[in-house]
């Protein structure tokens, strides 16, 4: 058996992560579009990356809690953050017509 990636209390710390959705108000003021969404995007390659790494380890034998860990953290983050993906474009979309129908009037 090889030496574990990374110790068992690292899985709280990239819990972190999910603080990325408090960028999600943004999205309803129309504001930052192009970074809020590059943001969103790439925590869904996380995730995808996470659960990659996943299957990677148990290929290798890593220790059970380095697998359930990965492949949780990212089918939590691919299922929260792909699950709103399209909640977000429509927000931007909705904030570009009232900005639209502002600048009309």
């Amino acid at each position: 058996m090889t030496d574990a990636w990374f110790s068992p209390d690292i899985p709280r710390w990239l819990a972190f992560l999910s603080l990325l959705a408090l960028l999600e108000p943004l999205a309803n003021q129309g504001r930052y579009r192009s970074a809020v969404m590059a943001v969103w995007i790439a925590a869904i390659s996380v995730a995808g990356g996470l659960v990659a790494a996943a299957a990677v380890a148990l290929i290798v034998h890593q220790p059970l809690y380095v697998v359930r860990n990965l492949t949780l953290l990212g089918l939590v983050f691919g299922v929260a953050f792909g699950g709103s993906l399209p909640s977000l474009r429509r927000a931007y979309r909705e904030a570009e017509l009232r900005k639209t129908i502002a600048a009309d009037l």
